[in-house]
């Protein structure tokens, strides 16, 4: 069985691996491409930093004006993003574990509003409104748009043939977004014919209503929004297709 993964080159590679440990084989089917958005200014100093994305860690890690805020605190949605950060050189990291509204519940469990500047390090578009829920609880909250999600220019020829040769059981999408550009691209590709009868196992029901939208006949939610939550929903569908 076969599992196409539609997340960016370089977190592909990591899921494949992830994949590999269940047994599971998987083909790099990057949808989303991540551009750095020019050289936005980051702060000379704040309050905390927080972060909803491992990419925006990404895309700062190695810059010159980083080192001044390493030892700040930083606020991540999740464990990854949290891991990232620490890779990166930060020293006081917290993980929310969960969602943008699990993280904004952090933050206000440890930082009063009149504390200072929270800064939002972050993508052109973001699920959720932290900004806006901190903001509505009184805080100050600045943003840096540091990275954008575009769509891929093709799907990857492995991908391409797995599809066409009708070898791919399920589809991992990650955002509402990945899946528009799954669509786009299996349709630039000839393949969206091909959607009806593959299953995406997707991270929300949200991703869910974009994945039917581009055509997939079926769709699994993850149980919680993390990967591994997905890779269990997955390994549940694809046993059930074994006993099938």
């Amino acid at each position: 069985m076969t599992v196409l993964v539609t997340r960016a080159a370089q977190d592909s590679e990591k899921t494949i691996a992830r994949l590999a440990e269940h047994g599971i084989n998987a083909i790099a089917a990057p949808a989303v491409e991540i551009r750095p958005c020019g050289e936005p200014d980051l702060p000379a100093t704040c309050r905390a930093l927080i972060v909803t994305s491992t990419n925006a860690i990404r895309t700062i890690a190695g810059r010159a004006e980083l080192s001044s805020l390493l030892g700040i605190p930083l606020y991540a949605v999740g464990d990854r993003t949290a891991d990232a950060a620490r890779q990166a050189g930060f020293t006081q990291v917290r993980s929310a574990s969960g969602t943008v509204g699990d993280l904004a519940g952090l933050v206000r469990s440890e930082i009063a509003p009149r504390e200072g500047v929270l800064v939002h390090v972050r993508g052109r578009e973001v699920a959720g409104e932290l900004g806006g829920e901190l903001a509505s609880a009184g805080y100050t909250v600045e943003r840096r748009i540091v990275y954008e999600s575009v769509c891929a220019d093709r799907l990857p020829e492995a991908a391409v043939a797995a599809m066409e040769t009708r070898a791919v059981d399920a589809v991992l999408l990650y955002s509402p977004k990945s899946a528009d550009y799954f669509g786009r691209l299996t349709a630039k590709a000839g393949l969206s014919g091909r959607l009806a009868d593959l299953t995406a196992v997707v991270m929300s029901l949200n991703v869910a209503d974009r994945a039917r939208a581009a055509g997939f006949g079926h769709t699994i939610v993850a149980n919680r929004p993390d990967e591994s939550a997905l890779i269990e929903s997955l390994e549940r569908f694809l046993k059930g297709r074994l006993k099938d």
